[in-house]
C-alpha cells in the first residue's frame, strides 16, 4: 500500500536516471527559458518604450518652442491663440505615425484641440494626465477608452497617449502638458519582433543547455551502470572464490583422509591378484583376479575424480609455451580413436593447415579439447559423427584468433540449461562430477582464452574455444 501511494505521488521513482533527469531537466529548463524570455523580453520592451517615448517629447518640445510662448498657454480667449496651435498642430502631424493633438493647461483644461468639441472642458480624473502634470513623460498604451477620447474614431483605437510636459525656459514654470496620439501600429510590431527574438533565443539556449546536461548525464549513467555490472562481477567471482576455497579445503581435507587408505587398498589388491596369478591351484581364479581387478579400477576411478577435484579448486598455472594446435587435436583424435570405432561415431577432422601457433599450456590445451571431444563422442549416437574444426579469425581493433570448434551429432544441450553447463557441479549425466567443463572454462580463461556453448547445424552441441594467435 505504501509502494502505491510513492508510485502516485512520484511516477518517476521507478524509472532509470536517465530518464528521470531527462524529465526533471526539462521542466526546470522550459520554466528557466520563460522566465528568461518573460524578464529580458519584459526589460527590452521598456527599453525600447522609453526610448520611443523620450525621443518623442523631445520632438514636441522642440515644436513648442518654436510656436508657443508662456502667454499662449494662459490666453483667456482660444480662438485667440488658435492660429499658433493649429500651425503647430500641422506641423507636428508631418511627424510619422502622429495623428491627435491635445494641449491642457496646468489646471487639467483642454486650451486646444482638433476636435474642438473637447475645447475648455476639463478632465481631472486622467491619471496619466495628472502624472505629467507632476513633470514625468508618461505614454498610455491602453485601449482609449477614457471620457476625454469619447469622439474618438475605431482607426485610432489602438494609438498611444504621449504626454509631454512644457516648461519656460526662462522660469522653469510649468506651462501645460501637450498630448499627442501615435499610431501604435509599428510600436507593436517592433514590440512583437522583439519578443520572438527574445523567444527564440532563450528557446535555442534552454535546449543547448539542456542537450549539454543531458548528454553528461547520459554518459554518467552509462559510467555508473558499467561500474555496477563490474561490482556485480567482482562481487560474483568473490562468492566463486570463497565457495572454491571451502571446497578446496573440504578436496583437500578428503584426498588428505583417504589417499592413503585407497593407495593401501590398491597395493593389497595388487598383491592378492599377484598371488593368485602365481598360485595355479587357487579355485576359483578367474573370478578372483577378476574382483581384484575391479578394485583396482574403482580405486583408480576414485583418485582420478580426487586429483580433478583438486585441479579444479585449485588449478595449475599456465606454463605457456609455443603450441601447434592441429597437431595437438590430430593427436587426442589418435589416442581416442579405439573409442570411436568402439561407439560407431565418426571424427571429422577439418584443420586450417596455415594456423600460426599458440602461446599457451599444452597441458591445459590438452586436457580442454580431451574433454570436449570425449563429451562430444559420449552424447553422439551411433553412425553420428563428431567435427572438429580449427580457423584463423581477425576480430576489428583486437587481435588474431584462433578459433576451435567442436561439434556432435547428437541431441544437443537445450537452452534453458545452456548457459549452467559452466557452472560448478551441474552435470546431467547419471555418473557425472559435474567439474569437466567449468575445469576446461577456467584453463581456456587462464590461457586468454574464451569458450561459448551453442547448437551446431545439425541440432546437436558445438564448443567454440578461441585463443590468441602468438605474435609473429
Amino acid at each position: 500500500m505504501a509502494t502505491g501511494k510513492k508510485s502516485l505521488l512520484c511516477p518517476l521513482s521507478n524509472a532509470t536516471l536517465t530518464t528521470r533527469f531527462a524529465v526533471y531537466s526539462f521542466i526546470c529548463v522550459a520554466i528557466m527559458t520563460a522566465a528568461l524570455w518573460f524578464i529580458v523580453s519584459h526589460y527590452l520592451i521598456n527599453q525600447i518604450l522609453k526610448r520611443e517615448w523620450k525621443m518623442t517629447a523631445d520632438i514636441v518640445r522642440l515644436e513648442a518652442k518654436q510656436y508657443l510662448t508662456k502667454e499662449d498657454f494662459k490666453a483667456k480667449d482660444p480662438n485667440a491663440v488658435g492660429q499658433k496651435f493649429d500651425e503647430l498642430f500641422r506641423h507636428i502631424t508631418l511627424m510619422p505615425d502622429i495623428v491627435r493633438f491635445k494641449v491642457y493647461n496646468p489646471q487639467t483644461v483642454v486650451v486646444w484641440s482638433d476636435d474642438k468639441r473637447l475645447v475648455g472642458q476639463s478632465f481631472p480624473d486622467n491619471d496619466e494626465l495628472r502624472e505629467a502634470l507632476r513633470g514625468e513623460i508618461v505614454a498610455d498604451m491602453s485601449s482609449l477608452t477614457k471620457r476625454e477620447n469619447v469622439f474618438e474614431h475605431d482607426s485610432i483605437r489602438r494609438a498611444v497617449e504621449v504626454y509631454t510636459p512644457i516648461y519656460s525656459d526662462a522660469s522653469g514654470e510649468l506651462l501645460g502638458v501637450i498630448e499627442i496620439y501615435k499610431n501604435a501600429t509599428a510600436i507593436y510590431r517592433d514590440i512583437n519582433e522583439a519578443r520572438l527574438l527574445v523567444l527564440l533565443g532563450a528557446l535555442g539556449g534552454g535546449l543547448l543547455l539542456y542537450l549539454s546536461l543531458f548528454a553528461i548525464v547520459r554518459q554518467a549513467a552509462q559510467k555508473i551502470s558499467e561500474q555496477q555490472k563490474n561490482l556485480f562481477a567482482v562481487q560474483s567471482e568473490l562468492v566463486a572464490s570463497q565457495r572454491m576455497a571451502a571446497v578446496g579445503e573440504m578436496a583437500a581435507a578428503v584426498a588428505h583422509g583417504i589417499g592413503n587408505p585407497l593407495s593401501s587398498i590398491r597395493a593389497v589388491a595388487q598383491m592378492g591378484k599377484l598371488d593368485c596369478t602365481q598360485a595355479k591351484a587357487c579355485a576359483n581364479q578367474k573370478k578372483t583376479e577378476a574382483a581384484l581387478q575391479n578394485i583396482i579400477e574403482q580405486v583408480d576411478r576414485v583418485q582420478k575424480r580426487m586429483h580433478s577435484l583438486l585441479n579444479f579448486v585449485k588449478p595449475m598455472e599456465p606454463r605457456a609455451a609455443m603450441v601447434d594446435i592441429n597437431t595437438l587435436i590430430s593427436d587426442i583424435i589418435g589416442l581416442l580413436a579405439p573409442r570411436f570405432v568402439e561407439a560407431g561415431v565418426v571424427p571429422q577432422l577439418d584443420l586450417e593447415r596455415t594456423l600460426p601457433q599458440l602461446w599457451v599450456d599444452a597441458n591445459h590445451v590438452e586436457q580442454v579439447f580431451m574433454g570436449l571431444i570425449t563429451n562430444a563422442l559420449e552424447a553422439t549416437p551411433r553412425g553420428g559423427r563428431v567435427s572438429i574444426s580449427t580457423r584463423g579469425q581477425k576480430y576489428r581493433g583486437s587481435p588474431a584468433m584462433a578459433i576451435v570448434s567442436v561439434e556432435d551429432t547428437g541431441a544437443g544441450i537445450p537452452s534453458e540449461i545452456r548457459q549452467r553447463v559452466f557452472e560448478p557441479f551441474f552435470t546431467t549425466k547419471a555418473h557425472g562430477t559435474g567439474i569437466g567443463l567449468p575445469l576446461a572454462k577456467r584453463f581456456v580463461e587462464r590461457n586468454g582464452g574464451k569458450i561459448t556453448v551453442s547448437s551446431g547445424a545439425g541440432g546437436g552441441g558445438k564448443f567454440e574455444v578461441a585463443f590468441p594467435l602468438a605474435a609473429t
